[in-house]
């Protein structure tokens, strides 16, 4: 029985053998299981990242999908590890803000906390839940175990929120931030395509990071001109600062949280 695949979000990058152990536990219990990496790319203890890329990228994937997210700083201390059953999936991990997205755009979601021992490996270490608990349990959900009985079902009152900062809107324009950067240097801000349209969506937009004053432009990255910043509305329909055939986040020497401002008038 192959089940529902089991989608993996981790903040433990590629070079250790972490991913994999965790591929491996989930393997040991449901030897057909479909293992699929969303991203392995989290900034190290970035709650609120995670937060973002599973809010953005769930529904991607079929009803009933499985998410692993482990990006977990308090592993090892009281914080709960959580299933939410929401936006018709079910996604497992610490109870530190990583879900907080999908309970907003679900209100409907339930969550139980996961005690279930029956469901971990026979010993647990106290700095890998994710390898003891939390994949363990996606596997045996995948083979068609209950949700009611990983543990009491909780108030989504009392579940840990992130703390994102939203973009300030005026009658002028918007003052938003840089909120991530992928590996091409592309500078994703904490803009979203609906608030731009609000404004008229216009190419007469005057987009400011730093020193550079740049035009939004509707198209896609093949249609900029080489090597000069740019913003377009990427494929999460966020506001994005790139550089066709370079890296925006070197050219312009900025981080996350660097002040990107668009003047509407």
């Amino acid at each position: 029985m192959k089940g529902s695949p089991i989608i993996l979000t981790t903040d433990f990058g590629l070079s250790d053998e972490y991913v994999g152990v965790l591929k491996g536990v989930i393997l040991s219990i449901n030897p057909h299981a479909t293992i699929i990496d969303l991203s392995h790319g989290i900034p190290p203890q970035a709650t609120g990242r995670a937060a973002e890329v599973l809010c953005k990228n769930y529904r991607y994937f079929p009803a009933g999908s499985i998410h692993v997210c482990v990006v977990d700083p308090g592993v090892g201390t009281e914080r709960r590890i959580v299933v939410v059953r929401g936006c018709n999936q079910f996604f497992i991990g610490p109870d530190n803000g990583v879900f907080s997205r999908i309970l907003e755009t679900d209100q409907a979601a339930e969550v139980y906390e996961l005690t279930n021992s029956d469901w971990f490996l026979e010993d647990i270490s106290t700095t890998f839940h994710g390898r003891d608990i939390m994949a363990p349990a996606a596997a045996r959900l995948s083979l068609g175990a209950s949700i009611n009985e990983v543990g009491p079902l909780i108030s989504t009152d009392s579940c840990v929120t992130t703390t994102t900062t939203p973009p300030l809107v005026s009658e002028t324009g918007i003052r938003g931030e840089i909120s991530a950067i992928d590996r091409f240097g592309n500078l994703i801000t904490n803009i979203e395509e609906g608030i731009l349209i609000d404004f008229g969506l216009s190419p007469r937009f005057a987009i400011r990071i730093k020193s550079q004053l740049l035009q939004l432009h509707q198209g896609s990255y093949g249609h900029l001109p080489d090597n000069q910043p740019a913003a377009i509305i990427n494929s999460s329909s966020m506001l994005e600062i790139c550089v066709k055939n370079g890296n925006a986040a070197a050219i312009l020497e900025v981080g996350i949280g660097e002040r990107v401002v668009v003047k509407t008038k």
